[in-house]
């Protein structure tokens, strides 16, 4: 036990920067969307594609450039006539100063081509950002039952060695004066070592889901609040199902892809059409010589090519674009049926889980019962000591079950949100905070 209080104690100074605890899952679910480093990592990657569109609205405008050049020019002339070789010498300063401007008029509809990826790509980076959300959303709930069910445990795991401890002291009492045998007291110190061991498990189970809460919330986990109503899921596996097809952000991901490959196809067959630009240019060349010389000259051309041969390339980069399509929908139509089974699977152990937690408070207040007569029962003779420890391991689990119950069965409630695509950081606050 000291080791868990000083490994509780160290948390906060790992992570001084998150001062404030996170007292309900609201404030954990906040604190997670704003600190989670993959979350933030997404957030990058959408603004990154977000330059995409830039790019192919940049293609769209012209293109203007400016150049010049200045230096000094010694020029020797050397000549014969009557008068015999003559050498001619001119000092010059030539300079030259040109501006161009392109204009792409028809690309072979490259460039509507690329504002399609773009677009897609957005889209894909988007819905990319709201499954890392989900995942983190989730990973938070997790983290956060999780350490209210260990606490619990161990709560529940000290509670039994001290009924335990005083169950063994009263079988010595009863030694003493004859009433039981040696092996009444060894069967008492047989389970109460057996809980002390069972103790230590389940403080380092503690102890692992603190630190994934701090790896995931960016804080340590301090005076957690239990958490009073699950959220609303979908009523039947049909609109679970439905909403699935509708929103969830990996299906919706890859429907995305699917449409830029298809823009894909698009750029890569406009290198087999004609391309149109125009051009305009202007330059002035000037020599500050002994006689200053100047020339002016502008232009307007209109520049048409056409690809006749290059060797298959470029049919080749479309015929590939055109499989990647291919590609696309078979990973489109795999993504829909992953997500529509890990909606029977959520919606299935949702249900699970909410008839393991009726069966395991029937069984609490079963067990409640049993461990009350063993022990009056053992005042009139009637049971032995193993009854009641029997009776006790039994009631103990039973509560122990039930927080694992309670835990599964709110956890299981998130990921059928999260399997349909509903799990928003506004949808959980809100549900958390009811």
């Amino acid at each position: 036990m000291r080791i868990l209080v000083a490994s509780i104690a160290i948390l906060p100074a790992i992570f001084g920067a998150y001062a404030a605890s996170a007292d309900t899952l609201e404030e954990a679910l906040v604190a997670a969307h704003a600190n989670n480093p993959n979350l933030e990592e997404a957030r990058l990657a959408l603004r990154s594609a977000r330059e995409d569109r830039a790019q192919a609205v940049a293609a769209y405008l012209p293109s203007l450039g400016i150049s010049g050049s200045a230096g000094v020019q010694t020029v020797e002339t050397d000549s014969t006539s009557i008068f015999g070789p003559t050498t001619t010498q001119s000092d010059l300063e030539p300079t030259t100063a040109n501006a161009q401007v392109t204009q792409q008029v028809f690309t072979g509809f490259r460039r509507s081509g690329q504002s399609r990826l773009a677009r897609a790509n957005i889209d894909a980076a988007s819905e990319g950002l709201r499954g890392r959300a989900q995942d983190v959303l989730l990973a938070t709930v997790n983290v956060y039952i999780s350490v209210l069910r260990d606490t619990e445990i161990v709560r529940l795991r000290e509670e039994h060695i001290r009924d335990l401890s005083t169950l063994l002291a009263g079988t010595r009492r009863r030694l003493d004066v004859g009433e039981v045998s040696r092996t009444d007291v060894a069967q008492a110190q047989t389970r109460l070592a057996g809980a002390r061991a069972a103790l230590a498990r389940s403080q380092a189970d503690l102890e692992n889901s603190q630190a994934r809460y701090m790896a995931i919330v960016g804080r340590a986990p301090e005076g957690l609040l239990p958490v009073s109503a699950s959220p609303q899921t979908p009523h039947t596996l049909e609109e679970a199902v439905r909403q699935a097809d509708d929103r969830h952000p990996d299906l919706g991901q890859a429907e995305s892809q699917e449409r830029a490959a298809r823009a894909q196809v698009t750029i890569e067959r406009s290198a087999l059409l004609p391309q149109i630009s125009v051009v305009g240019r202007a330059d002035e060349n000037r020599d500050f010589s002994t006689s200053e010389s100047r020339r002016e000259s502008s232009s307007a051309v209109a520049q048409f090519s056409m690809p006749l041969f290059e060797g298959g390339y470029a049919w080749s980069r479309t015929r590939q674009s055109r499989l990647n399509v291919g590609r696309a929908e078979a990973r489109t139509e795999a993504q829909r049926r992953e997500v529509f089974a890990n909606v029977n699977a959520a919606w299935n152990n949702l249900i699970a889980a909410r008839e393991i937690l009726t069966a395991a408070n029937e069984q609490v207040e079963a067990s409640a019962i049993a461990v009350d007569g063993a022990q009056r029962e053992r005042g009139y003779g009637l049971r032995s000591t193993l009854d009641v420890l029997d009776a006790q391991e039994e009631a103990r689990n039973a509560l122990i079950g039930r927080a694992r119950a309670n835990a599964d069965a709110t956890i299981a409630s998130y990921s059928l949100l999260a399997a349909s695509g509903a799990l928003t950081l506004d949808a959980a606050i809100g549900r958390a905070a009811d």
